[in-house]
């Protein structure tokens, strides 16, 4: 963090000065997670004492099978233009060194090439599912036809069950019952405190059902377009996958629909890889926006980007022990540095 700022004028020269993780408490809060404040998550390449690449990641705790592994989601990968041709690679390269298991998501066309050349899996779409309250307005800002969702089946909903900290005594998952979790970020207690009710700088609503061995969790946030489109993005949905679990689900879900139907919400949208979960919201009132027909990018919207890619990169080992990791992994909106500030954010606490 001596070199803070070089950092900054490397950042807004290859990302342009109103580039949000310039705001030095967001990017303290992004990059250091080591327990030592003077040294951030960085990858980070010299010329001449001159800072000419960046990589940033985020050390994460995910659930592999059985086991527990100390992985990482990427979170911003900066080169200056003058030596995009080799010196990116290379800090990929000493990434997957460090760590057997290494993530990201909103990967761009040359990360893409890279990745796939160190034998990286991609997917090009992360499955999304979206809820609509209000077609005539979505028609007319984005010049789409998607069906509404069944609102007569939430009218007569209460508001869902809040929680302002996870505990033991609300959360403590036998995690066997969640088998589409297998593979992928561990979403334990320590890390849903961390990651969206201690956040700092969004307001996150975390809504739970069911008892605290097997509960159905929501977490979602609310977003205010400059557009005038009020979107709940849902960042997190899962449950027990039996018959209690589902039952739950249920009813967490249709509360949750009722809450964002009386905060006046457009519509809601749900990114996951695990097809078990979004197949049960598609039977309850979601649809598929298979085309990207609403905005991945909200802050600013920008709809030159229809979809949320991911790449995974697992271990040699890792991949010996548990075959079809690769192909169960599970991945979210939450997962990494996707839902973070960004234009609306600005450079207030630079």
């Amino acid at each position: 963090m001596e070199d803070w700022r070089q950092m900054d004028s490397f950042i807004a020269a290859t990302h342009g000065e109103n580039h949000a993780i310039r705001n030095r408490p967001l990017f303290e809060w992004l990059f250091l997670r080591n327990g030592n404040r003077n040294v951030a998550n960085l990858l980070v390449a010299y010329e001449d004492e001159k800072l000419i690449s960046l990589l940033g990641y985020i050390p994460t705790t995910f659930r592999w099978g059985n086991e527990k592994v100390v992985g990482a989601w990427l979170a911003h990968w900066m080169t200056t233009t003058q030596h995009r041709f080799g010196i990116g690679v290379l800090l990929m390269k000493k990434i997957i060194e460090m760590f057997p298991v290494v993530a990201g998501q909103g990967a761009s066309a040359m990360n893409q090439e890279i990745v796939a050349k160190m034998k990286f899996q991609f997917i090009e779409k992360i499955p999304k599912v979206v809820f609509i309250f209000k077609s005539a307005e979505l028609s007319r800002t984005f010049g789409i036809s998607l069906p509404p969702g069944n609102i007569n089946a939430i009218d007569s909903c209460e508001q869902p069950n809040k929680v302002s900290r996870i505990t033991k005594e609300i959360f403590n998952p036998d995690w066997t019952a969640y088998p589409s979790m297998k593979y992928g970020t561990l979403r334990d207690g320590a890390y849903l405190n961390s990651r969206f009710i201690n956040f700092p700088f969004f307001r996150y609503h975390v809504f739970i059902e069911g008892p605290p061995i097997a509960p159905a969790i929501c977490v979602v946030r609310i977003v205010d377009t400059k557009e005038g489109i009020r979107v709940a993005r849902i960042l997190e949905f899962f449950f027990p996958e039996n018959e209690s679990g589902r039952s739950d689900a249920l009813l967490l879900i249709k509360k949750c629909l009722f809450f964002f139907k009386e905060s006046d919400c457009d519509y809601s949208d749900f990114y996951c890889s695990s097809t078990g979960y979004i197949d049960f919201l598609n039977r309850s009132g979601f649809v598929e926006d298979e085309e990207g027909a609403l905005p991945s990018l909200l802050d600013p919207i920008d709809r030159t980007r229809k979809f949320q890619n991911m790449e995974l990169f697992v271990s040699a080992d890792l991949k010996r022990r548990h075959p079809n990791c690769e192909n169960e992994f599970i991945v979210t909106r939450a997962d990494g540095d996707q839902d973070r500030p960004n234009e609306s954010f600005g450079r207030a606490a630079k």
